[in-house]
């Protein structure tokens, strides 16, 4: 067993140069970063071409992973739940991000990121044996649920009310308490805030011109709930952000804003731009709640992809928006760490994941494709991975000698360029039918599917399992026979052949079959040339069923009785009319993650882990059994992942 290593002189990390001496050490912290989607391809390149030069150094002070793989499917919710606690989803109860569980009625869909595992994470086993744990955000963290906390939790909370931009109409102020100092007269803005399950808001906006120059011009901003001077949140400048913070069913909430125009003598309407309210989950000791909310405010939005569609706000603040989210979350786990000093500290970043499944844009058969717009949509990616850099820079920062470093992802992402329906499959297929709306009319229905990314669970509504099941038991298999049959027909025509096929010529003749495969979602060139030779395509490409009544796919009752895969470059997505559409998102996973673009990402660093080397093969349940491994605990008997030893020195 590998436990945690006493530092010697001479041989240290030496990642901060102002690591801690060894009589005077701090205690130890194992830090496990996971960055949502990162690629293990597109992290080594960034690391050559010196996008990534925190990552990298890393790299080169520890062990870097050079085939990675996560489960199936290599989804969010259920890599995530094999990371934390070294099982499958047949263990975990974590099949998909979204999922029927037959004990509900037969409409019913469980988010898995709200949902229980069944088995316990390493944070809550550590701490059963007597460790101290803390998560950030964490996916499968979820204070709410049973028997999954740690000793030190902060987790997404609710969001109150969604972004807008808003026009105010100021008029000149009056019955306002104390004073402000202004070179013209005072003049305020009611701004209604409607919060959804809770008491709307009435706030004022109190404009001031703190500019002696003969004319008038507002350019500072005061937001308060009542007219008082006393207590208000610090002003703000046109253009530029603020926040304000709110008490909302006695928890800590709030936004950003910001006032889009320069100044002026406010005559006009004033744009202002205010994200989402939000509010996180917060579970500690005494005083643990109060400590971070006072340190650093409430719960920030972690993006606002409406506002940029709508051209509510640029870019660039799109990224400050997202950027400040980041921060907070590195800064409060590692305020925890310095802080409370856990033995283990898990945190989250979801910005990856979040861009490239907006902006992965490398395949000419994507819906309003452009080597102009493919360049620029990679640059918001590229975006992504330094903020998550950065984060990796501030932690090591943050690291003292002894302290070990995980950095993980979850799975890769691949190019999307067609949405799939298979309701629509088992409507024309007769095993589903809909209300007079269009609506799926459960009552009526054999069988149904809840897509996730590029797979689809398909339930049958058999009545030995299912709440007011339709399906008699003797019927099973051949209805399960029905299903498949239906999608074993199911056929796309392929699109953008010519394009394909030059793609794959140029390749070959410049000898970059790899950088090609790296943007196509095809496994192989083999798939390449097929892509372009084919009329047309099976896109359920791969289809697990049950052997029986009894038995689910992946072996858990949450999964479906057929588990469906799209094709590469194909997602699932709910509807029951049109079967097949261009893809809405540009980024999907599920799939096979040995897939080169699926490959997560997997690299350690530490006192006790070797420098500069790279291993082979591993897993994500491979890495709660290495940390309990490292943190000298018990691992429990369900964990069915194995101990990279090959990670220590």
């Amino acid at each position: 067993m590998k436990k945690l290593l006493l530092p010697v002189m001479g041989a240290t990390l030496c990642m901060n140069p102002l690591f801690t001496q060894a009589d005077e050490r701090k205690k130890e912290t194992v830090i496990v970063i996971s960055f949502d989607g990162m690629r293990q391809d597109v992290t080594e390149d960034y690391m050559e071409s010196g996008v990534m030069p925190n990552v990298q150094k890393l790299r080169e002070h520890g062990v870097w992973a050079g085939a990675p793989e996560t489960i199936t499917p290599s989804l969010t919710a259920p890599s995530h739940a094999a990371m934390s606690t070294g099982a499958r989803p047949a263990k975990t109860g974590v099949v998909s991000n979204q999922f029927h569980d037959p004990e509900k009625k037969f409409n019913n869909k469980d988010d898995a990121f709200h949902t229980t595992l069944d088995v316990a994470p390493i944070w809550s086993v550590a701490s059963q044996q007597g460790k101290t744990t803390a998560t950030v955000a964490f996916p499968g963290a979820n204070p709410e649920t049973k028997n999954q906390s740690a000793d030190y939790t902060v987790f997404y909370g609710d969001t109150w009310a969604k972004s807008s931009l808003d026009k105010l109409s100021f008029q000149p102020a009056s019955g306002w308490s104390g004073s402000i100092e202004s070179f013209s007269p005072l003049k305020e803005a009611e701004w209604p805030l409607k919060l959804k399950g809770a008491e709307n808001r009435k706030l004022v906006v109190l404009a001031a011109d703190t500019t002696d120059d003969s004319t008038v011009n507002y350019d500072q901003f005061f937001v308060s709930e009542t007219k008082e001077t006393t207590g208000m949140n610090e002003p703000v400048t046109s253009n530029e952000w603020g926040t304000v913070p709110l008490q909302v069913k006695e928890e800590s909430a709030g936004f950003s804003f910001k006032i889009k125009q320069k100044p002026s003598d406010l005559t006009r309407p004033v744009p202002v731009f205010r994200t989402a309210v939000t509010s996180g989950i917060l579970e500690g000791p005494a005083g643990f709640k109060e400590a971070i909310t006072d340190e650093f405010g409430f719960f920030p939005v972690e993006s606002e992809d409406k506002a940029f569609e709508e051209k509510w706000i640029t870019r660039t603040e799109y990224e400050e928006i997202s950027a400040r989210f980041t921060t907070w979350i590195t800064d409060v786990s590692l305020y925890i760490k310095q802080t409370y000093k856990p033995d283990a500290l898990f945190f989250y970043g979801p910005q990856i994941d979040h861009e490239a499944h907006h902006y992965t844009m490398t395949d000419p058969r994507q819906t309003c494709y452009t080597k102009e717009k493919a360049a620029l949509y990679d640059s918001y990616v590229k975006w992504a991975y330094k903020l998550a850099d950065e984060t990796v820079g501030k932690t090591m920062q943050a690291m003292d000698e002894q302290d070990h470093l995980f950095v993980v992802s979850d799975h890769g992402m691949e190019a999307a360029h067609t949405m799939l329906e298979p309701n629509a499959v088992l409507k024309q297929a007769g095993l589903l039918a809909v209300t007079k709306k269009g609506n799926i009319d459960y009552s009526k229905t054999k069988a149904y599917a809840v897509p996730s990314g590029s797979v689809a669970h398909v339930y049958i509504q058999a009545q030995s399992t299912e709440k007011n099941g339709i399906v008699p038991d003797e019927e099973f298999d051949d209805v399960q026979r029905q299903v498949i049959e239906a999608f074993r027909k199911s056929n796309v025509a392929l699109s953008n052949q010519n394009q394909i096929l030059e793609l794959a010529i140029e390749a070959v003749l410049s000898e970059k079959e790899e950088d090609l495969l790296s943007r196509l979602p095809e496994a192989t060139m083999k798939d390449v040339w097929k892509a372009g030779i084919n009329k047309s395509i099976h896109p359920y490409h791969v289809m697990y069923s049950s052997s029986n009544l009894e038995e689910k796919v992946l072996g858990h009752e949450h999964a479906g009785d057929i588990l469906l895969i799209g094709a590469p470059g194909y997602m699932m997505a709910n509807g029951t009319e049109r079967g097949v559409k261009p893809a809405e998102e540009l980024g999907t996973h599920g799939g096979d993650s040995t897939k080169q673009d699926l490959r997560p990402v997997f690299m350690a660093s530490g006192s006790a882990v070797k420098e500069g080397e790279t291993i082979g093969k591993t897993s994500t349940m491979d890495l709660a059994p290495t940390l309990y491994d490292l943190l000298g605990i018990d691992s429990p008997d369900f964990v069915e992942g194995e101990i990279l030893d090959e990670l220590w020195k």
